[in-house]
């Protein structure tokens, strides 16, 4: 982002039912909020229904996007500093690259699609800052932190503020909509079809994370807001609606008609017809809990776009890889890894990544990428040891893991799929891995290179060798270890699992130090 004299920058975000942008800028204490607008579309009733943008919504998309430049341009905002980011509605569309070219063309915009995992990693940002200075008690409790938008629900699960679990379900309103389109109008009979969508779904969720254990229930979006000015207290910069209060409301909405609650609260009738399946949504998540109230913050994705243009600081590096690894181990746990190897695996690996920058060239990214990797390795292990790496490779390829992308996900698996047995090669076999570009082939071999031998230092899951020093010339890495130690299995299990590293770094290895030194 190009740093504007006056600090100002904007967020745009082309969701399934609106499209809405906030204006901050920038202070010593951080980001403050100048404006925002919204207009409505009906994008993700095109997509949702023909898997396209019609000719007619892109036109409306443009046209507000128009409007929306002409806006910026009163505040004096170039569209290089304005982000700009498409979400479920465009990640399904077809023609999304038509659309984002039509709109950089018109616009000069540069849509950027973001998928679930991202958009959740957005969202808890804003939703941390915002709970930070407003439910000083949310970080000592588990919590569910919800988003139901017009194409999917965003659900994470918190322990103690960290991330365990985050998934999005392709159910939001207009889907919900349409899939209920012949269904009888009564909003009763509405409501409890969608209680009965979702409870396969929040099953398969109970079974993983225990949602009694739930004390805080974070609800986010306009609609909510709305309605927590009618019934719920303000405290500080969020909203609080009992359970109670919310349940009642539910009631009584679920027993009128769409003109009823257009009538009532002065919205329209498209928007009085989602109150019902919206809400739905959140009272079936709602009732699996243990939460008293429904907290409420004035927070958007919007908002964690904008929090990350100046989270680049050390401590929100941190902060973020912490969630990740978080968001890792959970995912382990349910597959009943060795914690203690993995977690020395992953020491290990990142010692000896550290040691080879100058060899490896890779960044920091996939420094993290490597010590998820090193963590999941031996998930496979949980349907059956033998050929566990294949196992290990198709549970993380087909898991969500907080803050990381689709491609992340494609390098940990692969990184994870060649920790053991069978070097990347041709064949039917490695076809995967041969359809990736080179240069991620090229770091995916590296980065397994040195997992192959961070394990083989572990071989005997006994945390026994720790690495003091790690020192790298043209034709040998030496391995130090203080560790006063007999070492023959791991300088077996190094001579034979140490040939990728030979083969990709072109040097060889020799462990040093205790008993066993060769």
């Amino acid at each position: 982002m190009k740093k504007n004299s006056n600090t100002l920058c904007a967020v745009i975000d082309i969701g399934s039912s609106a499209i809405r942008m906030l204006i901050a800028e920038q202070s010593k204490s951080g980001w403050r909020r100048l404006d925002s607008l919204e207009k409505k579309t009906e994008l993700g009733v095109d997509v949702f229904d023909n898997n396209e943008i019609s000719r007619k919504g892109m036109l409306e998309c443009l046209q507000i996007l128009t409007q929306f430049k002409e806006v910026l341009k009163t505040w004096k905002i170039d569209t290089e500093d304005v982000q700009v980011i498409g979400t479920s509605a465009l990640r399904e569309a077809f023609n999304k690259d038509v659309f984002i070219d039509r709109v950089f063309l018109r616009t000069g915009f540069k849509v950027r699609v973001i998928e679930g995992v991202e958009a959740n990693q957005l969202t808890y940002a804003a939703v941390q800052e915002a709970m930070r200075t407003s439910w000083t008690k949310f970080n000592q409790s588990n919590s569910l932190v919800v988003e139901v938008s017009g194409g999917s629900t965003e659900v994470m699960l918190l322990h103690r503020g960290k991330i365990v679990g985050s998934h999005t379900y392709r159910n939001g309103t207009i889907r919900i909509q349409q899939q209920l389109k012949n269904v009888p109008s009564s909003a009763s009979v509405m409501s409890d079809l969608i209680h009965e969508n979702m409870t396969n779904i929040l099953d398969n969720f109970d079974s993983d994370y225990p949602m009694k254990q739930i004390r805080h229930f974070v609800a986010l979006g306009g609609e909510l807001r709305f309605i927590a000015s009618k019934i719920g207290k303000k405290q500080k910069e969020i909203w609080v609606i009992s359970v109670k209060d919310f349940k009642e409301f539910f009631e009584k909405l679920s027993k009128m008609s769409s003109t009823e609650i257009s009538t009532k609260y002065a919205v329209s009738l498209s928007e009085a017809a989602t109150l019902v399946p919206l809400f739905s949504v959140y009272h079936s998540l709602l009732e699996r809990t243990a939460s008293k109230n429904i907290l409420v913050p004035d927070v958007s994705i919007r908002d964690g776009v904008i929090l990350s243009l100046g989270g680049k600081d050390k401590d929100s590096k941190r902060r973020f890889r912490l969630q990740v690894l978080a968001s890792a181990k959970s995912l382990g746990k349910k597959c009943h890894y060795d914690e203690e190897h993995a977690l020395h695996v992953a020491k290990l690996a990142k010692k000896i990544f550290d040691s080879l920058k100058k060899e490896h060239a890779l960044d920091d990214r996939l420094r993290l990428l490597l010590e998820v990797a090193a963590v999941l390795h031996d998930i496979g292990v949980f349907i059956n040891q033998s050929a566990h790496h294949k196992h290990s490779f198709y549970i993380v390829r087909n898991s969500e893991l907080f803050g990381l992308n689709k491609d992340d996900i494609e390098v940990i698996s692969h990184v994870v799929r060649y920790h053991r047995k069978a070097l990347p090669g041709a064949g039917a076999s490695h076809i995967d891995f041969n359809s990736l570009d080179r240069s991620v082939r090229m770091a995916i071999m590296k980065l397994a290179a040195i997992l192959r031998v961070a394990d083989a230092l572990d071989s005997g899951h006994s945390q026994k060798i720790d690495l003091s020093n790690v020192t790298i010339d043209e034709q040998m890495m030496r391995l130090v270890t203080n560790s006063d130690v007999d070492y023959s299995l791991e300088k077996i299990s190094l001579d034979y699992k140490g040939e990728l590293f030979e083969e990709i770094y072109g040097i060889n290895i020799l462990l040093t130090g205790g008993r066993g030194s060769f």
